[in-house]
């Protein structure tokens, strides 16, 4: 099952609004408390890789630095671009064949920046920069 939460709680005068809700499944759900045992949400600021998410903020007994997370399992597109990933670097392995840099990264072309979304789609086609996202 899977549950509809506010980003900040209601409660406390978070906002029924389709940008101030996350999804998460009941289990989760039921650990977001204000008790010291209790997991926290905030929205990752802007300028953040995953900017406007939902962060998860475990409690100190689990991280004494409450290191915020991002849930990867409700962005279906993330996970199947993982998965064919590692399908097609296996499949390169047992065939002896290198893997090219499939890595999200970007591409720099004559000094135009672009990007490779780890499947092989360039916006420059270029060399890869090294530089991870």
């Amino acid at each position: 099952m899977c549950a509809v939460h506010h980003v900040q709680e209601w409660r406390n005068g978070g906002y029924t609004d389709i940008d101030s809700l996350t999804l998460a499944c009941d289990a989760c759900h039921a650990q977001v408390h204000d008790g010291p045992t209790g997991w926290a949400t905030t929205s990752a600021p802007a300028g953040d890789t995953y900017a406007g998410r939902t962060e998860w903020i475990p409690p100190p007994h689990i991280d004494p630095d409450r290191n915020p997370r991002i849930n990867h399992r409700h962005h279906a597109g993330e996970l199947i671009a993982r998965a064919r990933r590692k399908a097609r670097d296996r499949a390169r392995a047992e065939d002896g064949v290198p893997s090219p840099c499939a890595a999200p990264h970007t591409v720099v072309s004559s000094g135009v920046a672009g990007t490779n979304d780890g499947d092989g789609n360039s916006t420059v086609a270029g060399s890869c920069s090294e530089t991870t996202t």
